[in-house]
């Protein structure tokens, strides 16, 4: 466990002040803003507003988590090859480490971003139909839904390239558009990329007091539980065994 706060803290240094944790901080606070702009003049119902804000904010986040971890894979190769990750006793350790500060940063940018739009359309605009815990469980559910996204595109970016990466992430981000229609109704729930659209909606359904089906969200969740952990323990697997050669070269 101290190895790996040690390696967390070197992490976090490397990147602290380039772009991907700047990246972090704007994109939620910027997002937030633009819809609050919007929504004090726009005539959407309260309910709407909120699960359109989610919705975009889950369609975006499987493009910007391939951007992401193309990013911290590709400071990694040009700083070295890989080596400072593989030239350790215990590969795991930098391996979870950059999948770990990946993680943090997502806490940290949906955090904000939820909580800025919350305090802003709770208190500012005055829209209560939700009360305002419901906008730090919905972004618990969300970051939740993406964690396996994380595994996969780190995955992708170390053993691929950016663009395999990148280009999923936009694939990902336009099936999730896809599955909040109802030609996704009864696919979504196998589909990762669109788990974050559709939970959160299910969530703002609860706390609204909207009486839906939940059946599949729950299906959806056991899912969502038993592929994260899965691919987990693949990629610990996995970053024991791989040797440093990517697909791009």
């Amino acid at each position: 466990m101290n190895a790996l706060v040690s390696y967390l803290k070197a992490d976090f240094i490397k990147v602290k002040y380039t772009t991907l944790c700047i990246a972090h901080l704007v994109i939620p606070i910027m997002m937030a803003g633009i819809f609050l702009a919007y929504y004090a003049v726009s005539p959407w119902n309260a309910y709407s507003k909120i699960q359109a804000f989610y919705q975009i904010m889950g369609m975006g986040y499987p493009f910007l988590i391939g951007v992401f971890c193309a990013v911290t894979a590709e400071q990694e190769r040009t700083a070295g090859n890989y080596q400072a990750m593989l030239a350790t006793a215990d590969r795991r350790i930098p391996f979870f480490s950059k999948l770990l500060l990946l993680i943090l940063l997502g806490v940290f940018s949906v955090t904000v971003a939820s909580a800025m739009f919350g305090t802003g359309y709770f208190w500012g605009l005055k829209q209560r139909a939700v009360g305002y815990s419901f906008y730090w469980i919905v972004a618990a559910v969300m970051l939740g839904s993406n964690l396996f996204l994380y595994i996969l595109h780190l995955f992708l970016a170390l053993r691929m390239n950016q663009g395999i990466t990148i280009g999923i992430g936009i694939a990902e981000s336009l099936l999730s558009a896809l599955c909040l229609t109802g030609l996704g109704e009864r696919v979504w729930v196998y589909i990762p990329a669109a788990w974050a659209g559709r939970m959160t909606g299910y969530v703002l359904a609860v706390c609204s007091g909207t009486e839906v089906p939940l059946s599949g969200c729950r299906k959806a969740a056991m899912v969502c539980v038993v592929v994260t952990l899965v691919s987990f323990i693949m990629y610990g697997i996995w970053a024991c065994r791989w040797d440093g050669r990517d697909v791009g070269e």
